[in-house]
């Protein structure tokens, strides 16, 4: 009776005989085809599917099963369209193996399992996603994020907001494009340290503060600019410069003081001008000197009592006494009295008289 009750349920339920309703372990022999983007999955070509070979309890291959080929590997979450989590297992990594409806013609692969392959450090309330020792992603049972890998990460998206208390960036070099603005907004002190910086503005930069501007350079300062330069300062300017300072100016130059104005010069000073020189002083002007030498290579001249040239001329005012007392001479080398006749000295006189007409003409020829 016992052999007629297994003889008709094996004949009504054949999967009971071939052992087709127990899950059965399987080792994967290769990718079977890896579909491309929107490639449809469909049950004679799943596609996100392997190749497998059926083991016995032992772990051998069964030679009561063939090969299977393309059997569709189970997506763990989020399935859908173009959707998911998917990961093809290696070769040689064992899967359990159910037959859907009890058919040998439809295997399925219910679960992978790391069996017979080494296994990365996990400890006891973290999570790794893995796929190779130099690239995961783990959350430690502190809550703490890794994410390494030796070749390139890469994140996409319209929109990206970052928040955190603290952040430190490491890099061996960098390179950030933006397309349109760029803001930053830094509530505390922000230093940056560089072997070299460089600033580039392709239309215009500024650099403004509501309270100072400090500049420091320990070597050498340069400043370039290719058109107009405008320094306004409201209070007051002070320079200090250590060494020697030199200004060279292509055109024309001017100074503007609406106070007064004090130079002092240790050393010696040295004016050359190629044009004509003006200096008009609207007060006194005093000049104190040890020596003083004035040299013309043509002629000089000193006008008072008038502005702007104008005036009495001081030195043909003197010529002009000159002239008087050459006159003077004269009449004195020849003059005689009633009494006593011409003066003996007249000649000496004479004398006297041609040596300050000389002197006369020098001076005359080189005064206006």
């Amino acid at each position: 009776m016992r052999e007629a009750i297994r003889r008709a349920v094996k004949g009504l339920f054949p999967e009971l005989g071939a052992g087709l309703h127990l899950d059965r372990y399987a080792r994967v022999l290769a990718v079977a085809d890896a579909p491309g983007q929107g490639a449809a999955s469909e049950r004679f070509r799943p596609r996100y599917a392997v190749d497998i070979q059926i083991l016995t309890a032992d772990g051998e291959p069964d030679p009561a099963f063939p090969t299977y080929t393309a059997v569709p590997l189970p997506v763990p979450t989020g399935a859908g369209q173009e959707k998911g989590f998917f990961s093809f297992p290696e070769p040689g990594a064992q899967v359990v193996v159910g037959f859907a409806y009890g058919r040998p013609d439809h295997p399925i692969i219910r679960q992978t399992y790391p069996l017979g392959v080494s296994l990365p450090e996990v400890a006891q309330g973290e999570q790794l996603w893995q796929s190779t020792p130099a690239v995961y992603q783990r959350a430690d049972a502190g809550g703490n994020w890794t994410r390494a890998t030796e070749a390139k990460i890469e994140d996409a998206s319209r929109e990206r907001v970052v928040r955190a208390q603290t952040s430190a960036d490491e890099l061996g070099t960098e390179t950030r494009t933006i397309r349109e603005h760029s803001k930053e907004s830094v509530g505390g002190i922000k230093q940056i340290e560089a072997t070299t910086l460089s600033l580039v503005g392709g239309l215009r930069a500024d650099l403004g503060s509501l309270g100072n501007v400090n500049m420091t350079a320990g070597a050498h300062s340069t400043i370039t600019t290719g058109k107009a330069r405008t320094d306004t300062t409201g209070g007051d300017f002070a320079e200090d410069v250590g060494g020697n300072r030199t200004a060279k100016v292509a055109g024309n130059a001017g100074d503007e003081v609406a106070g007064a104005r004090n130079r002092k010069i240790g050393g010696d000073e040295t004016t050359t001008v190629s044009g004509a020189s003006t200096e008009k002083v609207g007060g006194a002007k005093t000049v104190t000197a040890a020596q003083m030498t004035f040299n013309s290579e043509s002629t000089i001249g000193f006008n008072a009592g008038g502005g702007d040239g104008g005036g009495t001329s001081v030195f043909r005012e003197f010529l002009g006494f000159c002239d008087e007392v050459l006159a003077a001479l004269d009449v004195l080398a020849a003059h005689d009295h009633p009494d006593a006749g011409t003066i003996n000295q007249g000649g000496s006189v004479s004398g006297h008289r041609a040596a300050a007409g000389q002197h006369r003409e020098k001076l005359g020829q080189i005064t206006t």
